[in-house]
């Protein structure tokens, strides 16, 4: 279950997002089972999240940090990650 105030925020927009992790860098994001099918997530700022069995079925994830992102039963189906960041 993903926590619904980091829900709400993704899905104001990646800016907005990319804003809150810099004002929180001490939050860890909890999008577990996130429903982000089709979502354009391009360069979001995902480092350390918990993506844990989220849809992210076709979302845009071109330059998205995912380093250290948990993405354990994630759905990743026809996601595009090109460009991104992962360790």
């Amino acid at each position: 279950m993903p926590d619904e105030e980091h829900l709400t925020i993704l899905q104001r927009g990646v800016e907005a997002w990319n804003q809150w992790r810099e004002e929180n860098p001490g939050i860890t994001p909890v999008l577990q089972g996130a429903p982000l099918s089709g979502q354009d997530l391009t360069r979001a700022n995902l480092c350390q999240a918990s993506l844990k069995q989220a849809d992210l079925r076709w979302a845009i994830l071109e330059g998205a940090d995912l380093t250290g992102a948990s993405l354990i039963r994630a759905a990743l189906l026809g996601a595009r990650l090109r460009g991104g960041e992962a360790e």
